[in-house]
């Protein structure tokens, strides 16, 4: 069965990153979208390169890395596929299901 790609949007990216700041794990209505690599510096808008921030965070990161800034990422920003946002929407899976959904 052949699946869409997921479009690189905002709302996309929010919705990967579970609308969680990368840097601090907070979840906040004021989420930013951060480009790990600054744009400034040539980075990007890809989704290896994108990751939801809250303000705090962007403004403390500003034109940096984040190891430049001493921030660490929660986790490695990636492509999304269908079953990151179905496992979102259902919430617990059976046990019997993961392998089928790829989940091990």
């Amino acid at each position: 069965m052949p699946y869409k790609r997921i479009d690189l949007s905002r709302k996309n990216i929010l919705k990967r990153d579970n609308h969680r700041c990368q840097y601090c794990g907070k979840k906040t209505l004021d989420i930013t979208i951060d480009h790990i690599m600054p744009k400034s510096r040539g980075g990007i808008d890809t989704w290896d390169n994108l990751v939801a921030a809250c303000v705090r965070c962007n403004n403390r990161k500003g034109n940096r890395t984040p190891d430049e800034a001493g921030m660490k990422l929660l986790s490695k920003p990636r492509r999304p596929n269908h079953i990151m946002f179905l496992k979102q929407y259902i919430g617990r899976t059976e046990d019997s299901w993961r392998p089928f959904l790829f989940m091990d």
